[in-house]
This record gives C-alpha cells, structure tokens and sequence, in this order.
C-alpha cells in the first residue's frame, strides 16, 4: 500500500467517525420520533463497525 492510498484510507475513517459522532448527537437530542431514534442508532452501530474493519484493514496493509 502506498502512501496516497493510505491517506485515502484513513481519510475514510475520519469520515466515519465524524459520521458516527454527528448521528450520535442527534440521537441525544432526543428530538425525533422512536422508530427514528432506533434507525439512527442502528447506523450509529453500523458506522462505528465499519470503522473497525476498516482500521483493521489499514493495520493488516501496512504491517507487511
């Protein structure tokens, strides 16, 4: 992996994260309906998962 692609990739994960953290705040809010809230949670989880993986990819890539 060179390092374009590796910045490209951790570029990814702050996206996720900044994704993650927006969703949580307005699941905080408390402001929507439950069915909303509970969608909103489950691509919290979602986010924050693929975040992981994605992690995981970047440590597998770049320990070889």
């Amino acid at each position: 992996m060179d390092e374009r692609e590796l910045l490209t990739l951790l570029s990814a994960v702050t996206a996720i994260e900044e994704a993650a953290s927006a969703v949580a705040r307005e699941v905080e809010r408390d402001r929507l309906r439950e069915t909303s809230l509970a969608r909103l949670s489950t691509v919290e989880a979602e986010l924050i998962r693929s975040r992981i993986a994605l992690e995981k990819v970047i440590q597998e890539e770049t320990s070889h």
